[in-house]
């Protein structure tokens, strides 16, 4: 399709317009909220998510959560089925949980998970959970690899060593199973007693470890006690340059959140949570959210009236469309021959396209899709 105008005066423009509408697709961009959550919010002697947990993550809204203790019920299919149907808000949400072990890792999440697996902990101690790790389709261009991991339990040094040699395991297996440059996230329950422990130090030679996530009173601590940061989100440094504030109500965490239900307030902007949700029986740690803004492109097909050129001067012309719609602009001494001019694209409304070749055409012409 196109249109046509010719120069007859500079204060003169004839325009010849196209017949009829037409439906065209137009590329727009936006950005999507995506709500990253570490999850050991299991409950009980069987270490399994209960009511508590299952409203904290309600009221949260995540929308991809590294689970830790992920049990539920039975532990059938449908009964995990049934637990990220309730948790997530959205049908046909995608999961993982690893099998065979007692308190298996996972990920949920609300858009397709591509791939998935199970990467076993080299530390035969810890032989209840292994790592899982997930790759997913998110919006836009770049797919996200989440690994939900679960570090070796208890104070002292021999188990801060072996926490480091977990991180040290993890690292090898992130760097030669994901692409270089990826967009990953390392979450859950890595155990550490503070915030300088060896496995951070390792974290922190390939994801950004700090600042930390904080309660609503400014405490990083995520164990039940809150006098240890159990639980942390770590994100690449390609990732986590698109790291936003996380926003409850009308509060902002600019480094992310640590939940507490005992603490927060008001307790409305996350409904259906319980103030006891967060303190009950064998409930040892705190959700820890973190937030980021994923760009991402999409076309809509919208109908398009001909637009009416209008002569700004003997060499350029301007017009109205739809915003990130590409015109090609045609020049043509005869109207028999048409050499392409170049190209005009807006994210606003407003188009003008200035022709610089060495004589001044006599008629333009515009094709769009």
């Amino acid at each position: 399709m196109w249109l046509v105008v010719r120069f007859l005066i500079l204060s003169l423009v004839v325009v010849v317009p196209a017949a009829a509408q037409v439906v065209v697709p137009v590329v727009s961009t936006t950005n999507r909220l995506v709500r990253i959550a570490a999850s050991n919010l299991s409950s009980g002697s069987n270490q399994a998510y209960e009511a508590p947990g299952i409203r904290l993550l309600q009221g949260l809204k995540p929308d991809i959560i590294a689970m830790q203790e992920f049990n539920y019920a039975a532990n059938s299919t449908p009964d995990i089925q049934s637990l990220v149907d309730q948790i997530t808000f959205t049908n046909g949400s995608s999961w993982f949980r690893e099998t065979g072990y007692n308190i298996p890792n996972g990920i949920i999440s609300r858009w397709p998970i591509l791939e998935s697996g199970s990467w076993v902990d080299a530390d035969t101690g810890v032989n209840d959970r292994g790592f899982a790790w997930a790759r997913i389709n998110l919006p836009g261009t770049n797919d996200l690899y989440v690994v939900s991991v679960h570090l070796k339990a208890s104070s002292g040094s021999a188990n801060e060593l072996r926490r480091e040699a977990q991180a040290n395991q993890l690292k090898g297996l992130i760097q030669s199973n994901f692409p270089t440059n990826a967009w990953i996230v390392v979450a859950g329950d890595l155990n550490t007693y503070n915030t300088n422990e060896a496995p951070i130090d390792v974290f922190k030679t390939f994801l950004k470890t700090s600042p930390d996530a904080v309660d609503n009173v400014g405490d990083p601590d995520t164990n039940a006690g809150r006098n240890a940061p159990y639980d942390h989100v770590f994100a690449s440094p390609t990732f986590a340059t698109n790291q936003v504030a996380t926003v409850i109500g009308s509060a902002s965490y600019v480094n992310g959140l640590v939940f507490d239900s005992r603490v927060f307030t008001p307790l409305s902007a996350v409904a259906p949570v319980q103030s006891t949700d967060s303190g009950v029986s064998n409930m040892q740690h705190m959700a820890v959210l973190k937030d980021f803004r994923v760009p991402y492109s999409f076309t809509n097909r919208v109908t398009l009236t001909p637009p009416f050129l209008t002569l700004r001067s003997s060499n350029r012309i301007s017009w109205n469309g739809p915003s990130n719609l590409a015109f090609q602009v045609e020049t043509s001494g005869t109207l028999s021959a048409w050499a392409v001019a170049g190209e005009s694209f807006s994210t606003a409304t407003n188009y003008a396209f200035t022709n610089t070749s060495a004589a001044p055409a006599l008629f333009f012409r515009l094709r769009f899709p």
